[in-house]
Order: structure tokens, then sequence, then C-alpha cells
């Protein structure tokens, strides 16, 4: 059974045998493109695809040399109807959703967004400040016309560069936002890949348990003729009635799996309520594919090992970080230029009969507080950058390795099956058929 279904997912030499039947119905298999960003879930992929050889001849024995029309068909789950508008996703497709939809991209965007309005809130200097005032002249008594009246404005100079330091103290920060976006697009993308993926695996095994069931019940049916006319003991149907009830359970739990793979694919690119209707139209890779994935990563780990990691965004979002943090140090070093008050007035003054003119400068005394805690504060918070920056870069070279010996031995694995196990599984369902 494994074998013939593997065949007509471009997998090995077909088996005319099992498929010639126009009864039987086919899934859908078509390939993926690419495997760039599904390396780490190849075992997923071809987790539980083959089943015990004794098993599968006679599965293959019972269901298709003997298979009646229909036989094949796999039943809706009791209380569970066919989805109105079925939604079938390629990877494509899926990434598409993810870019407008995703909540952790939409929050990272909205994130950067503020970060940028930042820069444009810190690009502006002090507001001038205006005030105004009325008194009486004489002692208890208030006309209007004698009275002393004084209009003010005043405006604060900075100096040291606040104003610069400010704007490239944002600038870094909102560049730190876009690339911490970048980040998260790039890590949902792997999880709708690892997610996608694991959709089109537990729709093929869900596939293979049904056509498996199918054929362990064409097993027990030929198994009670048999002893109805006295060629099989009793003790000998009901083992294989116990082995049908296991494959009805395997049956069961392959859909629950695509239950769940579709609620996790469906919670990535935003469509909750669409879950149950989700299907991945993309098929598995064949062993050309995996073998050219794992000769592009190896080449580019020779040429550059460096340079893998180098252009990760979480790692240069932490860059301008470090940016921000030497910015801000400037910033709160710049506290201690004075920053200066100048102020004019004019006063409509009777006394001195008529209207005077007056001017101010004011500036702070660094008496009770000398700005010295900001600027230690800053100078930590550029030594905790900077120990950020180290640490994730060791931390993206070892994810990088770790991931590499994944993709390696997931992809000898995936090899392994696809060239060696699945012909074997073939040629024993073969001679089994010959046998029956």
């Amino acid at each position: 059974t494994v074998g013939c279904r593997l065949t007509r997912a471009r997998v090995s030499v077909p088996s005319r045998r099992c498929f010639d039947n126009p009864a039987v119905p086919m899934p859908p298999t078509p390939r993926y493109p690419a495997l760039s960003s599904r390396e780490q879930s190849l075992v997923s992929v071809f987790r539980g695809m083959f089943l015990s050889v004794s098993d599968v001849g006679m599965c293959a024995a019972a269901s298709y040399a003997q298979m009646a029309p229909g036989a094949a068909t796999v039943a809706t789950p009791s209380g569970a109807g066919a989805p109105a508008a079925p939604l079938a996703l390629t990877q494509p497709a899926a990434d598409a959703l993810l870019v407008g939809r995703n909540r952790a991209l939409i929050a990272a965007r909205a994130a950067r967004l503020a970060s940028r309005a930042e820069v444009a809130r810190g690009d502006v200097a002090p507001n001038p400040y205006l005030s105004g005032q009325i008194s009486n002249t004489q002692a208890g008594r208030y006309p209007y016309g004698a009275s002393d009246r004084v209009v003010r404005i005043e405006q604060l100079l900075e100096r040291g560069g606040k104003r610069a330091l400010r704007v490239d103290l944002a600038d870094a920060l909102a560049q730190a936002a876009g690339l911490d976006e970048a980040e998260v697009l790039r890590q949902q993308r792997a999880l709708v890949g690892a997610a996608h993926a694991d959709l089109a695996a537990a729709q093929l095994l869900e596939t293979l348990a049904a056509y498996n069931l199918a054929g362990y019940r064409r097993l027990v049916d030929a198994a009670t003729t048999r002893l109805a006319a006295g060629e099989l003991a009793r003790a000998d149907v009901l083992r294989r009635e116990v082995e049908a009830l296991r494959a009805a359970n395997e049956r069961q739990a392959a859909l629950a799996a695509i239950a769940q793979a579709r609620v996790a694919l469906a919670a990535l690119i935003g469509l909750e309520d669409r879950a149950a209707s989700l299907s991945a139209v993309d098929g598995l890779a064949d062993a050309a594919d995996i073998a050219a994935v794992l000769s592009r990563e190896a080449g580019r780990r020779r040429a550059a090992p460096a340079e893998l990691v180098a252009g990760r965004a979480d790692l240069r979002a932490a860059a301008r970080r470090v940016a921000a943090a030497e910015k801000s140090l400037a910033l709160a070093s710049s506290l201690r230029a004075r920053d200066v008050t100048v102020g004019m007035q004019v006063e409509r003054a009777p006394g001195f009969g008529g209207t005077v003119v007056g001017v101010s400068i004011g500036v702070p005394l660094l008496v009770n507080n000398d700005y010295t805690g900001e600027i230690g504060r800053a100078r930590a918070d550029v030594e905790a950058a900077r120990t950020q920056l180290d640490r994730l870069a060791a931390s993206a070279l070892a994810e990088a390795d770790a991931a590499w010996l994944r993709l390696v031995a997931a992809g000898e694995r995936a090899q392994r099956l696809l060239r060696e196990s699945v012909g074997r599984a073939q040629e024993v369902g073969g001679m089994i058929e010959k046998g029956y």
C-alpha cells in the first residue's frame, strides 16, 4: 500500500497493478518547488510514512487485489460536514497572507511607525514662553488707567547639540524597530513554512491511513469468508479484527493531526475562522530537491561561514541599539552644557512716564545636580547593549550550526527513505501480491 501510494507521489517506479483500478481515489500530489524555508520540518514530513512490511503486504493483497469499487472512499467523520468554502493554500499564498494578516507582524509594524514618530518629536526646539501681568501702582486704589501692565516672552536656547543628538538617538531606535519587523517576518515565515509542510504531511499520512484501514477491512471480510468455509481459525479472524481496529485508531489520529495542523497554520496567517477549510496543495520534495538543498547550503558554509548570520535582522537591530545607546550617552553628557534662557519684556509703567523695555538672560547653576547619575546610567546601557550584541552573535552562530546538523540528518534520512526503503517495500508488496 505504501509503495503504491508513494509511487503516485513521484517517489519511485510505478506499480500499475495497484492503481489500474479506477474506483480507487487518488490524492492530490503536487510537489514543493523548493525547501529553503522548510528544511527543519523534513523529519515531520516523512514521519510515520512507512508501516510494517507484513501489514503492508496483507493490506495490499486484500485491498487492491480484491478491492470492490468504492471500498477505499474515505468517509466523513460523524457530525462533520464538508467545508462550505475550502481554501487550498500553496506556500507562496500562505506567505502572502502572512504579510498582511499575521498579528505579530502587524504589532512589529506598528512599533516601527511609532518609532519613526519619535524622530519627528525629537527634531524640534523648545517652545517660547509668553506671560502677562497687570498690577496697581497705588496702594488701596485700582484704577485701570493707572495700572502697571507687563508682557514678557522667554526662549530657551539649547546648547551642546542636544537637538541633533535627540534626532540621532530616535533615528537609531527607528532603524532598530524596522529591523525588528524584518526579524519578526523572518521568524514568522519559518513558522508558516513549517506549519504548511506539517499540514501537507498530515494530509498525506491521513490518505495512507485511510487506504490502510480500507485494506484491513477487506482483509477482515476475506478472513470471515475463509472462516465460514472452514479454511481459517477464529483466532486468526479476531487477530485481523484487532489489527483493523488499530488501523481505525491510526486513521482517527491522522484526522486529529490534520485538524491541529490547520489550527496552527490558521493562527499564523490570521484565518482562525476558516481553519477547518484549510488545505495544503503543495506536494512533498523528492530526492533530487533534497540533494540540491544540501549541496547549496554546504557550498554557502564552505564559501563564507561567517556571513551566514552577518545579515540577520536581529543582529543588525542589536548593532543599531548599540549606536542608540552611545547617542544616549552623548545626550546625557550634553546636559552639563548649560542651556541659556533669554527674555524680553515690555512694560507700561505710569510711574516711569510711559512704556519701558527690558531684556534678560539666565543660565542654570549645576549646584545640586551635575547629571552624574544620568551619565552613569547611560554608560551602563552602552555596555549592556554591546553585551547583548555579542550574545546574539554567538547564539546566531550556534543556531546556524544546529540548523545545519538538523538539515543534514533530515535530508539523509529522507533520501534513505525515498531511494531505498520505498523500493524495498514495493518489491515485498509485489511478492506478496503474487503469492495471493
